[in-house]
């Protein structure tokens, strides 16, 4: 498998992230997969938003679950990030879908924990990935692995992500990608240096990696000598 360059939220040092200008962005600029942050809004429509509260990105205050899709299309996603992208706003999975469609290989969900999803709003999702165009490329990644039960009971050829931050959880978390089965361990790429036998132990078990968030050229080479193959970056789209 070649390098597959994945944009952290998008080309996020170029653009706002989670939003539609930074996806154009990765794109145009080279990205192989784009990773971005998914969560409810209080009336159940998925929207592609990173933090549990509002204030970092719009400069309003209050959680995002509390906000109705209307309140959160009147915030400005864009502004904090430079005059240009005052336009910008929230966007929707949906609004999303024409970007994503143009993805070339893998979308990278990171579903949040900030809220609950009912079997039938897990459905709807799967729904909507499925009619998208997008199911064949889709990473479904969550901390709430109930919530990748969910999805994989829903959607058996899915493929999951289960999440790796401290080395003391690897083979937990191996025995878990292995028996959901189509899936992958996504790791914060320290712990990949720290421990560069695990990158081959889990791929003869099945299971590959894709690590985050890589913006130095130095942590880059190491992980591509180490065999790593799926990098999330903010800054470092079109590196081959």
């Amino acid at each position: 498998m070649n390098l597959e360059i994945v944009a952290h939220r998008g080309f996020s040092a170029m653009a706002p992230e989670n939003t539609l200008a930074a996806f154009t962005a990765a794109i145009e600029g080279g990205a192989n997969s784009i990773e971005f942050d998914l969560q409810l809004s209080a009336d159940g429509v998925p929207i592609i938003f990173h933090d549990e509260t509002l204030d970092r990105i719009t400069g309003t205050s209050g959680k995002v679950r509390e906000k109705s899709l209307e309140e959160l299309k009147q915030l400005n996603a864009g502004a904090w990030f430079g005059e240009q992208f005052v336009g910008e706003t929230i966007p929707t999975l949906t609004e999303a879908l024409n970007c994503f469609q143009r993805v070339e290989k893998f979308l990278y969900f990171d579903v949040k924990p900030h809220c609950q999803w009912s079997q039938t709003d897990v459905e709807k999702l799967i729904q909507q990935v499925r009619e998208g165009g997008i199911l064949e490329k889709c990473v479904i990644t969550a901390f709430n692995e109930e919530f990748l039960q969910q999805v994989r009971s829903c959607c058996p050829e899915i493929k999951l992500g289960y999440f790796l931050t401290e080395t003391t959880d690897y083979q937990q978390q191996l025995n878990k990608a292995i028996k959901a089965g189509n899936a992958i361990l996504s790791c914060l790429f320290d712990v990949v240096l720290e421990n560069p036998h695990f990158v081959e132990d889990s791929r003869t078990q099945g299971v590959d990696w894709v690590v985050w968030t890589v913006d130095r050229p130095e942590h880059f080479q190491e992980l591509v000598d180490l065999g790593v193959k799926r990098i999330i970056t903010n800054s470092l789209i079109g590196w081959t």
